[in-house]
């Protein structure tokens, strides 16, 4: 190959590569130039929490009263009770009365957590709460066995003392087992049933008794 053929090679691959650099850096600058603006990051934007799913919330301070009984007032106290002498208006637990309407404890408490099916009926479970056990719309055993402060009227609540419980109701009509059982005198089918553990009270049952 001749000199100036030689020459005419190196140029011509001298000028292809400097044209191929100009080509991308040309296009790069028509891309920044033509392309679409990012849309800012605003700074310090939290990111808002999902919305949270429905509880219940704990028991107010206004008692739910039986459908066809007189409401009994939530204030703990009070003096014992002499053997035999539970009423059926004293069957309050949680401040929920023996006899009352499920829909107006729902619309106090909300949506039970579950409702199951169950030899009286149904259970509705509020958890950490209660559980109710409900034939045809009317609850007819409160049970208790969290320790979340809902209790009786007389401020007997799970973790209190058997002493205490004597001295809110005196001597239970029934000793069976671990079970302090209080029968209503009108109606011995429903009363309160504390089961014990170790001296206190384990579970709190109200209404109508196994």
């Amino acid at each position: 190959m001749s000199k100036k053929a030689i020459i005419a090679v190196v140029a011509a691959l001298v000028l292809g590569i400097g044209g191929t650099v100009a080509y991308f850096y040309l296009h790069s600058l028509y891309v920044a130039n033509t392309a679409p603006p990012v849309a800012a990051t605003q700074q310090g934007s939290a990111v808002p929490p999902a919305a949270n799913q429905g509880t219940a919330p704990p028991a107010g301070n206004t008692t739910i009263p039986a459908a066809t009984q007189t409401p009994v007032s939530a204030a703990g106290g009070g003096q014992a009770s002499a053997a035999g002498t539970l009423t059926d208006d004293q069957l309050v637990l949680a401040q929920i009365s023996y006899g009352a309407a499920i829909d107006a404890v729902r619309q106090q408490h909300g949506e039970p957590y579950e409702i199951d099916h169950h030899h009286m009926g149904l259970e509705y479970e509020y958890m950490n709460l209660f559980d109710l056990y409900v034939v045809n719309g009317i609850v007819q055993r409160i049970k208790v066995d969290d320790l979340n402060g809902l209790g009786t009227p007389k401020g007997i609540r799970v973790g209190s003392s058997v002493d205490e419980v004597i001295a809110a109701y005196g001597q239970p009509t029934l000793v069976g087992g671990d079970h302090y059982i209080y029968r209503s005198v009108s109606n011995p089918a429903v009363g309160f049933d504390f089961e014990m553990e170790l001296n206190h009270v384990e579970n709190i049952k109200c209404g109508l008794l196994q």
